[in-house]
């Protein structure tokens, strides 16, 4: 019989409580398919994936898309209504900040 794996154990110091709460569903809903570190090392890729836009080789992509399709829709819709932020690179920010005082 395949050991319990106490999920609530393995947060970490490091963790906001949103990505921690988005790693604990990821782990609570596979928890029973995988053995501990290995639902720890798919739970850490997704949570990369998600919150620090990090990208792995595309089948690594595919196996956590797949994986995570409850969570991330479920963590998107909380999203919603969330203020956005918009990234632009400093030349571009620099160049628009020349234009407007030079006018």
């Amino acid at each position: 019989m395949k050991p319990t794996i106490d999920v609530d154990s393995l947060r970490t110091e490091h963790e906001s409580d949103e990505q921690w709460e988005v790693r604990r569903s990821f782990m609570m809903e596979h928890k029973d398919n995988f053995e501990e570190s290995e639902l720890i090392t798919l739970a850490q890729l997704f949570t990369n994936i998600e919150f620090l836009g990090c990208r792995y080789p595309q089948q690594t992509m595919k196996r956590i898309a797949k994986l995570a399709e409850k969570v991330s829709a479920q963590y998107k819709k909380t999203r919603e209504n969330k203020l956005k932020r918009t990234f632009v690179q400093a030349s571009d920010a620099a160049e628009q900040k020349a234009k407007r005082s030079f006018k």
